[in-house]
């Protein structure tokens, strides 16, 4: 039986909104976060959900909370897992958006676009590493390990088939299609607030679904 992960990304934060890099530091929603999460759920009624998992932090369980309201699923409970954060950013944590990819690119030596960026997402995750000072960032194997485990952990205890809701965050998804769907990664957009992603596991495969 086929599981179908909608993946979202949380609504807009307050750091959001101020234009910071957002990892493992957290924020509140908005009233704008709040609505955009409010009209998926709307968007979502009628689709029934077997279970829902979002990472520890604030934003991705208010964004689960406001959409398993306004889908009808909210007698479902909340199930967190670390697995599911955001990376952490090291240094970088909480730094303009427009600072961190300028600093980002020079340590890649230079990167001209946003598609450029996607397509050397390990690279990028293994100069915030190495650039670090916190002792908190991650090498990206450990950050591979950690979501591709979750996803397997998920699709193998709900194996007889059905909907699930994980809420996390932007750079974990980029991540996921990095790990199952790398040749769309080159063609992605920013991953923006809200935004929702389909991923179907069948018989030991992911494959994201396309709309």
């Amino acid at each position: 039986m086929a599981v179908t992960f909608y993946i979202v990304r949380h609504g807009e934060t307050l750091l959001n909104s101020l234009n910071r890099a957002q990892g493992w530091s957290d924020s509140p929603l908005t009233d704008n976060g709040n609505n955009t999460a409010i009209e998926l759920g709307n968007k979502l009624k009628g689709t029934a959900f077997k279970a829902v998992f979002t990472s520890d932090t604030i934003r991705a369980i208010q964004t689960a909370e406001l959409i398993l309201s306004m889908s009808g699923n909210d007698n479902i409970k909340i199930q967190d897992d670390r697995r599911l954060r955001e990376w952490c950013l090291g240094i970088m944590e909480g730094e303009n958006n427009s600072i961190f990819v300028q600093t980002v690119s020079k340590w890649l030596g230079g990167v001209s676009s946003f598609a450029e960026l996607n397509k050397r997402l390990a690279d990028v995750a293994s100069e915030i590493y190495h650039h670090d000072t916190t002792g908190m960032a991650e090498p990206f194997s450990d950050i591979l390990k950690r979501l591709k485990s979750v996803f397997f952990d998920m699709a193998e205890l709900y194996d007889d088939g059905g909907n699930i809701l994980v809420v996390t965050h932007a750079f974990a998804i980029k991540t996921l299609f990095y790990l199952f769907s790398p040749e769309q990664l080159s063609t992605m957009d920013k991953v923006k607030n809200a935004t929702i992603f389909k991923l179907e596991y069948n018989q030991g495969n992911f494959i994201f679904q396309h709309d």
